[in-house]
């Protein structure tokens, strides 16, 4: 009914906004609805270049994730980080090869959201910094995965209170925020939409205004055509 009253120019508005709406199957839209951390990810030594990053139980709304990410990076440089390729959600460990021993390296997990043409939202955990040293018992990559925070292991710091990890992860050189103009990205896109709707439903009510006006014009000007052609036959 709005697509009727509408001219095509609408309609094709109506299309593109849409085709802009996201087509993964895993995104949620409700607010609040995001994936988010209960805690950082335990770190514990395979060997004395290698570690297991596990997450059992740390991540909530995994429904509306559509990937798991491991980043890694030496003490605090950011800029020269590694990153695991995307595992599946339901994945809870993984095994970070290649490190220095000796060497703080910090460790993050990231909950990856694809949001269709919106963008992707890079959910992250809390940091867990973690040295390996001959000092530590080691342990088997086959190993049971703990539920909380490994107590065998040294050097095990977590950085941040998962209620102060907001936005998204620092990927690519860049943090991107899930708020747009200091609104949640799903109340934003609720209010574009919503005025979108109103705005069709006026400029189509004017439209059939001033459809309706020219055919009256054009109902006078016939009738005072027929009038001159009765006046000229008398």
């Amino acid at each position: 009914m709005l697509t009727a009253m509408a001219s095509p120019h609408l309609r094709s508005t109506i299309i593109v906004s849409l085709v802009l709406l996201p087509l993964t199957s895993s995104y949620c839209t409700w607010a609040g609805s995001n994936p988010y951390w209960v805690g950082a990810p335990n770190v514990e030594q395979v060997t004395l270049t290698s570690v297991r990053v596990s997450w059992h139980g740390l991540l909530k709304r995994g429904d509306c994730a559509d990937s798991i990410i491991i980043k890694y990076y030496r003490g605090t440089n950011t800029g020269d980080y590694g990153m695991s390729e995307p595992q599946k959600v339901s994945t809870n460990s993984f095994i970070v090869l290649n490190l220095q021993p000796n060497q703080a390296y910090t460790y993050q997990v990231i909950a990856r959201e694809e949001k269709g043409l919106l963008g992707v939202d890079y959910n992250r955990s809390p940091k867990t910094v973690f040295t390996t040293r001959k000092t530590n018992v080691p342990i088997d990559r086959n190993d049971p995965l703990p539920t909380t925070q490994a107590s065998n292991q040294e050097d095990v710091q977590v950085t941040e209170n998962p209620r102060d990890v907001t936005g998204v992860a620092p990927i690519y050189g860049y943090e991107p925020k899930t708020t747009v103009v200091g609104l949640q990205l799903e109340l934003f896109m609720g209010i574009i939409i919503g005025s979108l709707v109103v705005s069709i439903i006026v400029v189509g009510v004017i439209y059939n205004c001033v459809r309706k006006k020219e055919g009256e014009k054009d109902l006078e000007l016939d009738s005072s055509i027929e009038f001159e052609e009765d006046d000229d036959e008398e």
